[in-house]
């Protein structure tokens, strides 16, 4: 399961950033969308920490709708990928 706490870490993490500088928001700004300090938002977006549940959910509602399935499917892919990638390494381990 860790791993699969990282790979979202880092995936959202990617969106995060991403949706800041294209709206062209500061730090401070993003802290106050998502209701949380500037030093939590800059810990997030340095990956010294992950996304809160509350945090998780107010960048959601930043969001579309469109956005937001988006978000969900690019990261089932990212799932599916290192899954089969997983099991190509332990059939090459084990064969």
């Amino acid at each position: 399961m860790r791993q699969y706490k990282l790979l979202l870490q880092d995936f959202l993490t990617d969106r995060l950033l991403d949706y800041r500088k294209s709206n062209h928001y500061t730090q401070e700004h993003m802290a106050e969308l998502l209701h949380i300090s500037p030093r939590s938002y800059i810990d997030i977006e340095h990956g010294k920490n992950g996304f809160s549940a509350t945090s998780l959910v107010f960048f959601q509602l930043l969001l579309t709708r469109s956005e937001v399935s988006s978000l969900l499917d690019d990261f089932k892919i990212l799932v599916e990928r290192k899954e089969q990638d997983d099991l190509a390494f332990n059939r090459k381990k084990t064969g």
